[in-house]
């Protein structure tokens, strides 16, 4: 735990170690129709549903795409529509692909399942698109707001 120096009135904690797996998950300026299905994509994961999680995953890029407004029956079209529109760069179409896919998996009786590391490696590319759709822009709304950070 890092804290103030032992002889000052500074009791804040600045920092634990090890950090815990909640703050890994954490997106700041995450709005409630996406927050829903992201936050239950976690739930049944940690709970070892990979198959659910993926699904969950899948409803949460689609409540993201839709929060921009982008509202595609199929979709790779919203997927295609979140890059032409500038949302997130091309590069960031692989990912949007390997989400919808896995969660098409976890959708779909078959013999083919989400297994734990593979819905684990979606969330990570949903945390990435997450943090690039909202936290990012959510923190630079603030920094405009505020003015110029403070240096204390």
């Amino acid at each position: 735990m890092r804290h103030g120096a032992p002889d000052s009135n500074d009791t804040k904690a600045y920092e634990a170690v090890p950090v815990s797996s909640d703050a890994k998950t954490e997106i700041g300026h995450l709005p409630e129709d996406v927050a829903r299905y992201y936050n239950d994509a976690l739930l049944v994961l940690r709970a070892g549903v990979p198959d659910a999680a993926a699904v969950q995953l899948r409803r949460t890029l689609e409540a993201a795409a839709a929060h921009y407004e982008i509202r595609e029956k199929i979709l790779m079209k919203s997927i295609e529509k979140l890059i032409s529109d500038g949302h997130v760069t091309q590069s960031f179409g692989p990912l949007l692909h390997h989400i919808r896919s896995i969660g098409n998996v976890g959708a779909h009786a078959s013999d083919e399942r989400v297994d734990q590391e593979t819905a684990g490696r979606a969330l990570r590319f949903t945390i990435q698109l997450l943090r690039n759709l909202f936290e990012v822009p959510g923190e630079l709304d603030e920094l405009a707001q505020n003015g110029t950070a403070s240096t204390k």
